[in-house]
């Protein structure tokens, strides 16, 4: 069951309020990609099933789902009363509960490569400690990535696309240049080039870490036999193979990416549905791969890692998954016939749009006619025409749309008509 959106209380501008935050919050924001998230003033009232409401009281339908989450709408009541439940009861105390075990033991049930755990309050976090846990096993430093996937914003993984030969740069003002010297990056999906670092590397390789689906650069799959590769290589060099299942856990299917394609990683990395939108995320592998934590070996700590409001979400979340045998099944109908709307939303705007899909994680860009590549202004401009007319997704191309079981194939035709307005109006901007 889904919550309903709250009355607005004293209805203000979308530009007001935005301005009003950027009085008090840094750039109006506590993220900078929700900075880049709003290509025209858009706050927030309130959020239920598969739309938003703004200050002003305009309901849209929202294709962004914060960034991912939320796989059964906002405000899903079997969720968020199970949280609620937990805060009138106390939710940090700073020691173990019971909460724990029965977060943990759904993970470890549904997840193929998760045997045990540790829990984070961010991907960000659990990434990093995944990574240094595999500099531990190993007793190595070197880390292979690849372009364009994103592992959080830490100093040895927030990089930029571009290499000098394998050697990416540090991506943003402040960060330390030689924290890249043990971080190789290579093109995902490009064998040859992992050939060739394993040829040179492999003995230094502490891990390897991708997102078994890159979500964070549009989506695309991984190639066949791609994954397999990576597990060969990984395996036979001594390195730990990590995913970075962020996004696809419980996402893509039950199990994830690694379920979905029958690769099973050395650790994995999860967050967003498993939390429902609260904040968590974890870690985890086979009892050997965390033992070292097990016996306080290696270092993982934070106050608020598995507070007892996030484990109760962890919970919640993943019983509803486990409990809805056709949850993936419906999910990939609704994504195959969100991508074939899609397309006939750019026919009929005789406009070319770059859609590619795993399950119900789209990523929708607006073309140039000329080149046939990604156009970002575009796109932007095509993104604002759309959120005028009731429909949200992110205005950078790169960042996937997210169905939910909250959006009916109605919401999907009503998105579909409204892009194919927006692309005319954008189209006959471009033509003046």
């Amino acid at each position: 069951m889904t919550g309903t959106i709250s009355d607005v209380q004293a209805p203000q501008s979308n530009k007001t309020a935005y301005d009003g935050l950027r009085d008090v919050v840094a750039g109006g924001v506590s993220s900078n990609m929700r900075a880049r998230g709003v290509a025209a003033p858009l706050v927030v009232d309130s959020a239920a099933g598969a739309r938003i409401r703004d200050v002003e009281g305009n309901e849209l339908i929202d294709a962004n789902m914060g960034y991912g989450p939320h796989i059964f709408g906002y405000a899903d009541r079997d969720v968020t009363e199970h949280v609620a439940a937990r805060f009138r009861c106390g939710h940090l105390t700073g020691l173990p509960h019971r909460l724990d075990h029965e977060a943990a033991e759904l993970v470890a049930e549904l997840v193929p490569g998760v045997e045990q755990l540790r829990f984070a309050n961010s991907g960000t976090e659990a990434l990093m400690s995944a990574v240094r846990l595999a500099r531990a096993l190993t007793g190595r430093t070197l880390v292979l990535t690849f372009g364009g996937h994103y592992h959080g914003w830490s100093e040895t993984l927030l990089r930029t696309r571009e290499c000098d030969g394998y050697r990416p740069r540090p991506l943003a003002p402040g960060m330390i240049p030689e924290a890249m010297a043990h971080t190789l990056q290579v093109g995902w999906n490009d064998a040859a080039a992992v050939e060739a670092v394993f040829e040179e590397h492999g003995g230094e390789l502490a891990a390897v870490l991708c997102e078994p689906v890159l979500a964070n650069a549009g989506v695309v799959a991984p190639a066949p036999g791609f994954l397999e590769l990576l597990r060969e290589r990984t395996r036979s060099s001594g390195a730990l193979l990590v995913f970075d299942e962020v996004i696809t856990g419980f996402r893509v299917s039950r199990g994830g990416a690694q379920e979905l394609y029958g690769v099973v990683p050395d650790l994995t990395v999860l967050s967003k549905v498993m939390g429902g939108g609260f904040p968590v995320a974890a870690f985890g592998g086979p009892r050997q791969a965390m033992k070292p934590l097990a016996q306080l070996e290696a270092f993982h700590a934070g106050v608020y890692a598995g507070n007892h409001a996030a484990m109760a979400a962890v919970a919640a979340s993943l019983a509803k998954v486990r409990s809805l045998p056709g949850l993936y099944t419906e999910l990939e109908a609704l994504g195959a016939y969100a991508e074939a709307r899609v397309h006939e939303a750019a026919a009929a705007a005789q406009r070319t749009l770059q859609v590619r899909r795993v399950g119900s994680v789209m990523s929708v860009a607006l073309t140039s006619p000329a080149t046939g590549a990604v156009d970002p202004d575009g796109h932007r401009r095509l993104q604002i025409a759309c959120q005028g007319r009731g429909v949200y997704f992110h205005p950078i191309p790169d960042e996937p749309w997210f169905l939910s079981t909250a959006h009916t194939r109605s919401d999907i035709d009503t998105i579909a008509d409204v892009l194919a307005e927006s692309l005319a109006e954008v189209c006959a901007e471009g033509a003046r």
